[in-house]
Formats: C-alpha cells, sequence, structure tokens
C-alpha cells in the first residue's frame, strides 16, 4: 500500500521494516524519481535508482572495474536490475569483493539521497530476493540509516520539538543493536556517555560546544528513532514518533504566542488606564465585592503558573507590573470604600422613633444582637486571617512576591493587626533595594507599634539595624525586649554582642 512521507517520517519507515524484520523492495518516489532499497530480514542488501551515479552498471563502468562492452553482454543475461550483480560475480567479469565496495558506495548515496527529500510516495512489496551475492548485516543498516538521518532536511523542527521535551534518555535494554560497534566519532562516545537516565536531551546538548550541537541532537535522534534509545519516563505509546513531538511542539509554541500576545495587550491596556476603575473594570458605583471579583477575575488570567515557562520568563517585568497596577487598583478602591463606610455610619442619624418594648423582645440570643457594623468587623477579620495564611504558605515557598500581595491585601482588611506588617516587612527586606529597605523598616516599627508587647518583634527590628552597622538603633531595640521580657535569652545574646 503506498503511503505518503515526510523528511521527519522516513526514518520510522526505515524503522518499521527493521524491527519487523521484513524481507522485500522499499519504493520511494517523488515526482518522476523512484529510488530503490531492497531489504532482507529487516537488513539492507541492495539500493538503486534510475540516476547514473546511483545505477549499479554505470557506477561499475565510470569506476574502471568493468568495461562498457562487459556490462552490455551481462545485461542481455537479465531481466531485473538487481539480478546484475550476481550475473557479473557468476561470468567472472568482477570480483565479489571488489563489487562489494560499489555496492557500500550506492547504499550510502541512495540512503542519502532520500533523506534530503522534503517528502514522497513510499510502498513496500514484500516478498525473498534470493541473492548471495549481497550481505547485510545489522550494524551496517544501523549505520547507513544514521548517516541519511544526519543529512536529513527539515531537522530544525525535529530539534525544537525534542529539546523541548523534559524526559531524560535512557539505552533501551536489551539493545537491539551493539552501539558500541558503530563507526562513532568521539563526540558521539561521549554523548553516550552522558545518557544515565538523568539528563535530558537540551542538557546532553548543553555539555557540547555549540558548532557541534546540530550534528549531536541527529545522532541521539537517529538512535531514538531507531529504539536503541528511550525517553524514560515515556512521553508517547507505542514505537516512537516525531510526528507526535512534533504537533505537540507546535501547539506548545502556539500557545506561547498566544499567551505572550495576551500579555502584552494586557500590559498595554493598563498602562492606559487613568483611574483604578479602569484598571479593574468596574464602575464608579461599584460596592466592593463588586470591585474584588474583579480584581481576581483579572489577576487569574495572568496567575503566573497558568502560563508557561517560556512566557513566565521573557515577560517576567510586563507580568510584575500588571500584578502591580491591579494590587495598587483594588487597595486603592478598597480603601476609598472603607472611607465612604465610615463616613455613612458617623452621619447616620439615630432612630427616635419610641416603641413598646416587651420582655420577650429582650431575650434575644447574643449572635443575633450584633450590628451590622459588628458583623462586618468580624467578616473583614476572618477575611484578612485567610490572606495573611496565604501570604505565610508563599513566603514558606520562597514566593516573597506574592506573600507581598496577600499581605498587603489583609493589611487591607484589617489595618490594625501587627502581624500582617511583621509579615510584610519580612518579605520585603529579602529585596537588597534601599527603597525596599525602607519599607521593610518602616513595617517592622508598625509591627512594634501595633503590638509593642511582642518581645519578638523587637529583636527583629534590632537585627534589621544590626546588619546595616547601626549598632545604637539596635541596641535601644533590644533593650526594649528586655524591659518587655528580661529572661529573654535571645534578646541578652544580642546585646552583650554589641558590647
Amino acid at each position: 500500500m503506498e503511503t505518503q512521507f515526510s523528511s521527519h517520517t522516513l526514518a520510522e519507515i526505515f524503522r518499521d521494516i527493521f524491527q519487523s524484520e521484513k524481507s522485500g523492495v522499499l519504493h520511494l518516489s517523488r515526482k518522476d524519481c523512484e529510488k530503490r532499497i531492497y531489504f532482507e530480514r529487516g537488513m539492507i542488501l541492495f539500493a538503486e535508482s534510475d540516476a547514473p551515479d546511483q545505477d549499479l552498471g554505470p557506477r561499475l563502468v565510470s569506476e574502471g572495474k568493468i568495461s562498457t562492452g562487459a556490462l552490455a553482454e551481462a545485461r542481455r543475461n537479465v531481466t531485473e536490475s538487481k539480478d546484475l550483480a550476481q550475473v557479473l560475480v557468476n561470468r567472472g567479469l568482477i570480483g565479489k569483493d571488489t563489487l562489494s565496495h560499489t555496492v557500500t558506495y550506492l547504499i550510502e548515496k541512495v540512503v542519502r539521497s532520500v533523506f534530503k527529500w522534503e517528502g514522497g510516495s513510499a510502498w513496500f512489496g514484500e516478498g525473498w530476493l534470493l541473492q548471495e551475492i549481497f550481505e547485510s548485516d545489522v550494524v551496517s543498516t544501523f549505520g547507513v540509516i544514521l548517516k541519511g538521518i544526519n543529512g536529513m532536511s527539515g531537522f530544525s523542527q525535529v530539534r525544537d520539538a525534542l529539546t523541548a521535551q523534559d524526559s531524560a534518555l535512557i539505552v533501551t535494554r536489551p539493545m537491539i543493536v551493539p552501539i558500541e560497534r558503530l563507526a562513532l566519532s568521539p563526540s558521539h562516545g561521549f554523548l553516550l556517555s552522558r545518557i544515565d537516565g538523568k539528563l535530558t536531551i537540551r542538557e546532553i546538548l548543553s555539555t557540547l560546544p555549540p558548532a557541534e550541537e546540530e550534528q549531536a541532537c541527529r545522532f541521539l535522534y537517529g538512535l531514538l528513532v531507531m529504539g536503541a534509545l528511550k525517553f524514560d519516563p515515556p512521553v508517547c505509546e507505542g514505537p516512537f514518533s516525531i510526528g507526535v513531538f512534533v504537533r505537540e511542539h507546535e501547539d506548545h509554541a502556539a500557545r506561547e504566542i498566544e499567551q505572550d500576545k495576551a500579555v502584552l495587550e494586557e500590559y498595554a491596556r493598563i498602562m492606559d488606564c487613568n483611574s483604578p476603575m479602569d484598571v479593574l473594570q468596574v464602575a464608579n458605583e461599584a460596592n466592593r465585592d463588586e470591585v474584588e471579583r474583579s480584581y481576581i477575575q483579572i489577576k487569574e488570567l495572568f496567575k503566573r503558573d497558568r502560563l508557561l515557562s517560556r512566557v513566565r520568563e521573557n515577560r517576567k517585568s510586563e507580568l510584575a507590573i500588571i500584578e502591580n497596577r491591579l494590587v495598587e487598583a483594588y487597595l486603592a478602591l478598597v480603601q476609598h470604600r472603607q472611607y465612604e463606610a465610615r463616613q455613612l455610619a458617623s452621619t447616620a442619624a439615630p432612630d427616635t422613633g419610641v416603641e413598646d418594648v416587651k420582655a420577650d423582645d429582650l431575650l434575644v440570643r447574643v449572635e443575633m444582637d450584633k450590628t451590622k457594623t459588628k458583623m462586618a468587623l468580624e467578616a473583614s477579620s476572618k477575611q484578612a486571617d485567610l490572606y495573611f495564611a496565604k501570604g505565610r504558605k508563599s513566603k514558606r515557598e520562597g514566593d516573597y512576591h506574592n506573600s507581598i500581595q496577600y499581605c498587603k491585601l489583609a493589611i487591607s482588611y484589617n489595618p490594625k493587626d501587627a502581624r500582617f506588617y511583621f509579615l510584610l516587612a519580612e518579605c520585603q527586606k529579602m529585596n537588597p533595594s534601599s527603597r525596599w529597605q525602607r519599607l521593610a523598616e518602616q513595617n517592622y516599627i508598625t509591627a512594634t507599634e501595633l503590638n509593642p508587647w511582642e518581645p519578638d518583634y523587637w529583636i527583629t527590628l534590632g537585627r534589621f539595624y544590626k546588619k546595616r552597622g547601626l549598632a545604637l538603633r539596635a541596641k535601644k531595640q533590644f533593650q526594649k525586649a528586655l524591659e518587655i521580657a528580661p529572661t529573654h535569652e535571645t534578646a541578652q545574646e544580642e546585646l552583650a554582642g554589641l558590647k
């Protein structure tokens, strides 16, 4: 059955014949050119085409191994070109060893040439060749296919797809071919020594000079497609198929382009916004719930773990600005809504109406007697604690950026909790720039002001000053901690260390 092949799938046709140990002729054609490759039990015996330099008879004449007359005489006794070699040897016109060199040349010439095609048609005629003159073996077959792959066209897509894989390479056991018997270059030997089940193709290639990476990748691809190597963990079911990898890589690349475009468009939109309402795309009269819902919705679209790694890396600065502008807009609107609520509560007139009060009206459960203001405060406190917990989790994971955002959100709900400012300062001090160091100092101070009875806050602030060479300031903080807890060992040790 005739099938279409591309430069990416041709090696898999050779692989399938090799692994299934088929005998017959593989016909490869493109336009008006046909090439034939003969197999015996999956191993290549002979190859030819109609091109003069890939036809056995004319090639032997050009090499001076037989005369034109001898070729004409031999051809009168053959009906198929594949039988020519047997007739030449049987008639004593050429020795078997002399012939084998030309046959090896033709095999390599034909195989290399078809791998340079961008595509064509293929069909395999199965059957025994019953040839004694040609000899084949696994190593030479494997080697000539690797040589073909070494010059295949359209390899850039294959390389991009392979180097994008995160699975490690391992040698297939049992080995289908003794790789050590192949004619390997020193760089190929080095590559094989790096295949230990821990390194990816990308990592293996990075150990080579840039000029050698292309040929090394072709070599590894050849071993993969022929089944000598495999991915661990596996990346596809069944035999290796580069088409799957290329399609997945192209889909991945398309997603990268789409996400990159979305980030740039959102960045441009936010930079053009003139107000927090524009940033969060809410109306002027939007309440707090609407503001928060819009903030979360936009933030989720550009959450870093939803973006592909290359987009996260290439658009790091744009994403940081988007996140910061979203948080700033959210905090500005939330704080404004809180101010409006306080103003409304302070100006609300008390109800002067007089009603009869019955005894049963006083028998109300305590939690049902809360004012709306108190209920709102409790709800805000719970929300603040939720964001504080997320901030602590982000800090433990080393994600200081998001921890800072969660602390700011917690403060927007409850600006009187010292814990939020302390955690915020702990994250801000990780940035060595002077601006962030000043912010950290201010938030440490705020934490001590809101909760002056926590000695650890004073000790941490003292260490902050000590690290910056401000010994007098540090001393005051340690002394303050000892005023609160006179037996605090850490404060005593730090103070002693300053003397």
